[in-house]
């Protein structure tokens, strides 16, 4: 059964039909039972006692349901709902000319948040729907309402902030490794999470650089290690390399091992692996120039990923005037020239402001976790806060950390994704498998 104040789609249809089912029954009882009664006779006194039962017991089940099925909740939404179709000219006429309401179906959710499939009329656009967000919004009572098209001529509305369930990092299983397999197509993207509505959520890779912003302690380093714990399987088979920038000294260290001699730390250890980064990529363009007209990942070319924790330091708070310049010039060249040669930057920063982060438009993929409202939109784009992500709504506590807003590259809809929680064992033990066997002594003849 849903929990109190939850509401479900199926636990609805089950009240309406154990409702139904019950009213057949009461209205069999009043109609047979005077006839019984005038039949007389233990079999009908039987017959009797038991239609009572079953019709009891129906009753008993229906109301027992009714909370939990929400009708009130139901009924109200469909209401609010048809009045702002009407205001909003979202609605048609039938040959009759009777008006014709957008149809909705598997409500789920609950006063605070809940999404529902919305059936459009023909004609009808997501576009048409998104420019009502705001009347729904007011009218619905919720603090958002977002729109993401189903892809089946249907569209999801969704309204309020859900709060999205804790999972752990699962390990993806081992994979067969053969020369002829397509890496450019495992590589496109990563599952890093779950979607609000329980789906897993792959973050575009390949042929992009990931931004993400959010304050401290809003879960950036759960984005950075789902995605690198998600590539153990390239990674055994030398076909990803990572970077590691790790300009705290706490975030990527325990991971050490997985980048190997490509982490850097102090400010000029990093911005020389910068530089060596950015002249790897330049001479494996050389190389390829002439030859392909797309990377495709291989041992011998591997898709090099830069992962960048505090990203606006290394881009424009380093403390040397000299070093700024020189790792803002190499990070604008691998921002630039890298997702086509196979060099992808994933960097996470508190502050997305254009003075400390001053390229971040050339990054196509963007999360966005905890973060104040004005700063959404400079992470996202402008009106992302507006289309629905209500970064600032994330709860400060442990239910909010790892959930963020994503903006792909072409997409003009955030998607709210819970990101899956990496534990320092995890971490360890994938860092460890990563290292080299330990070198044993040779006892003398």
């Amino acid at each position: 059964m849903a929990r109190q104040g939850q509401y479900h789609f199926e636990s609805m249809r089950i009240a309406r039909g154990l409702a139904v089912a019950a009213g057949v029954f009461v209205t069999a009882t009043v109609l047979l039972i005077p006839r019984l009664a005038e039949a007389g006779g233990f079999q009908s006194l039987g017959l009797a006692v038991g239609l009572c039962a079953v019709t009891l017991g129906l009753l008993f089940a229906a109301f027992d349901r009714a909370p939990d099925a929400g009708w009130l909740f139901e009924y109200e939404t469909r209401r609010k709902f048809k009045a702002v179709c009407e205001q909003k000219r979202l609605t048609g006429t039938d040959s009759a000319g009777r008006t014709v309401y957008p149809r909705m179906s598997r409500l789920m959710g609950g006063h605070l948040a809940w999404n529902v499939r919305v059936h459009p009329l023909l004609g009808q656009s997501l576009a048409d729907w998104e420019r009502a967000s705001d009347a729904l919004q007011m009218a619905l009572g919720v603090v958002g309402v977002r729109f993401s098209d189903n892809g089946d001529g249907t569209i999801t509305m969704r309204a309020g902030y859900q709060r999205l369930a804790h999972r752990d990092f699962v390990p993806p299983p081992p994979e067969p490794v053969d020369d002829g397999q397509d890496w450019r197509e495992r590589l496109a993207s990563v599952v890093v999470g779950f979607t609000e509505m329980g789906r897993p959520y792959a973050l575009p890779l390949l042929d992009s650089h990931v931004l993400i912003a959010g304050i401290t302690g809003s879960g950036k380093g759960s984005v950075i290690w789902s995605l690198v714990l998600g590539l153990r399987t390239p990674m055994h088979a030398g076909v990803v390399r990572f970077w590691g920038f790790d300009g705290k000294r706490m975030e990527l260290s325990i991971g050490r091992n997985i980048f190997g001699d490509r982490y850097a730390s102090d400010p000029v250890g990093m911005v020389e692996l910068l530089e060596r980064a950015a002249a790897e990529m330049l001479e494996r363009a050389d190389g390829l120039a002439g030859k392909v007209r797309r990377f495709d990942p291989s041992v011998v070319h591997p898709l090099n990923v830069l992962v960048v924790d505090e990203l606006a330091y290394l881009a424009s708070m380093l403390p040397d005037r000299k070093l700024r310049e020189r790792a803002d010039t190499a990070l604008s060249n691998i921002l630039i020239f890298g997702r086509a040669i196979g060099y992808v930057v994933v960097g996470a920063l508190q502050d997305p402001r254009k003075e400390t982060l001053g390229f971040r438009d050339l990054f196509p993929t963007r999360v966005a976790m905890r973060l104040s409202k004005p700063m959404v939109d400079l992470v996202l784009g402008s009106g992302a806060h507006e289309a629905g992500a209500l970064c600032d709504l994330i709860p400060s506590d442990a239910s909010g950390k790892g959930v963020g807003f994503v903006l792909g590259e072409g997409s003009m809809q955030p998607e709210c994704v819970r990101m899956t929680w990496c534990s320092d064992q995890a971490i360890a033990d994938a860092a460890a498998s990563l290292a080299p066997p330990p070198v044993r002594p040779r006892l003398a003849s």
